[in-house]
């Protein structure tokens, strides 16, 4: 009677038991992670944003250039042509017009010849009012802008560690620089890279001659040292050694947005064969670049492709910085009299608190509260599991035989059956 009230309560149990222990295996994989705020702000090193300028637009470059080039009187077409490949936005409307036009097949000269340089872009710069020669600190990063440059970027300088940082001895951080044309300014985490319909980016258009000041607030996101052993699917975020399966190679370290960066040139080589010359560079990319041709291929498929890159599969980066506004200065609507952009960025404070990722469930945990529950419901243990595993290796023999002589007796009791009917 014993036996046969253990079975059917063994019976009934094993759906249940089935259903807690897929629970507390959901529960570990899901909830492995929490977000604690931290106050005890005293030893912090708060990471100064990467600041990162590009050009959008030099039409005296592009003019003496199509005057030198192709003569005064040369079709107004080229000046269009020429716009759109040095300052490439993902569009070449003109490119239709090569058909019938001769232009110029070199892209790369294009962009060296209409675009500034370093040292008549970036001028007087200075960082805690200490002076420092720009293009030492502001170093070429490639975009999907072209070739743009950034202070305190990890993509830049190509080291894991941020150059940057504030703390109580330093003080919060303040960056001034002017800028000799019209520029796209981006704030951003210094793991990160300015990238089109770019979510959450501070970017600020400052055209030549006018100042613009931007003052912020960080709150960062410290990574206990355990969350690294969890898996990416756990702490649903990556290291920035963490690289997808199918990087293009274009960035050093991983990031959200030099993930949808690299997403979108595959997609462009999967529709095109080819991908932009703003991320193949000749001699430092092996990728094929786009002539003409391929840009009119990419000109059509732009939208297709602005909605895929929505569902490439980029985790967030587990190393961001947020940075928020405090305070933009108000663009100026009087025409520009200076040779020069004032740019000033800074931190308002250090910050005095941040969120601390930390690991709430490990392995660990996981077996605990499933021994607890085998416990609870058989009166067993893993001692218990092998300690029946050794005496049945043990006792071989008897059990061998005790099982063979209840199938013999099971098959010769089938036998009689069928006989009596």
């Amino acid at each position: 009677l014993f036996r046969i009230l253990y079975i059917v309560t063994f019976y009934h149990s094993m759906p249940f038991i089935g259903s807690v222990a897929m629970s507390l295996l959901n529960s570990y994989v899901s909830s492995s992670v929490s977000f604690n705020l931290d106050t005890i702000y005293l030893n912090w090193n708060s990471t100064f944003p990467a600041i990162t300028v590009c050009e959008i637009y030099n039409a005296e470059r592009i003019w003496d250039l199509s005057d030198s080039k192709f003569g005064v009187e040369h079709d107004m077409h080229l000046d269009d042509f020429i716009s759109e490949i040095a300052f490439y936005r993902g569009i070449c409307s003109s490119c239709e017009d090569c058909t019938r036009l001769r232009c110029p097949a070199n892209f790369t000269f294009l962009m060296e010849v209409v675009r500034t340089k370093c040292p008549q872009l970036l001028v007087n710069c200075s960082y805690l009012n200490e002076v420092f020669d720009c293009c030492e600190q502001f170093l070429p990063v490639p975009t999907e802008y072209g070739l743009c440059f950034s202070f305190n970027s990890l993509q830049a300088r190509k080291e894991p560690l941020v150059q940057y940082t504030n703390n109580r001895m330093t003080g919060p951080g303040h960056l001034q620089f002017h800028t000799g044309a019209d520029i796209q300014l981006y704030v951003h985490a210094p793991i990160d890279v300015p990238y089109q319909s770019s979510e959450g980016m501070i970017r600020e258009t400052v055209l030549l001659g006018h100042f613009k000041e931007l003052i912020l607030n960080v709150i960062e996101v410290h990574n206990d040292e355990s969350v690294q052993d969890l898996s990416m699917e756990q702490r649903r975020c990556r290291y920035g050694h963490e690289h997808v399966k199918d990087r293009q190679g274009i960035y050093e370290f991983y990031s959200y947005s030099g993930c949808v960066v690299e997403c979108t040139v595959f997609l462009q080589l999967a529709n095109c064969n080819c991908t932009s010359h703003f991320m193949a560079p000749p001699g430092q990319s092996s990728l094929p670049t786009c002539d003409y041709r391929g840009l009119i291929c990419l000109t059509k498929i732009r939208d297709k492709i602005m909605t895929e890159r929505k569902s490439c599969e980029c985790m967030s980066s587990c190393e961001e910085p947020e940075y928020n506004i405090i305070y933009n200065s108000a663009d100026e609507d009087d025409e520009a009299t200076g040779d020069v952009s004032k740019i000033q960025v800074s931190l308002v404070e250090l910050p005095t608190q941040r969120y601390v990722r930390r690991v709430t469930k490990t392995i660990l945990d996981f077996l605990i509260s499933l021994g607890g529950l085998v416990g609870l419901f058989f009166n067993t243990s893993a001692l218990r599991i092998v300690e029946a595993i050794v005496l049945t290796i043990r006792y071989r023999r008897t059990v061998v035989n005790w099982v063979r002589r209840i199938l013999l007796g099971t098959v010769t009791y089938l036998q009689i059956l069928d006989q009596s009917n």
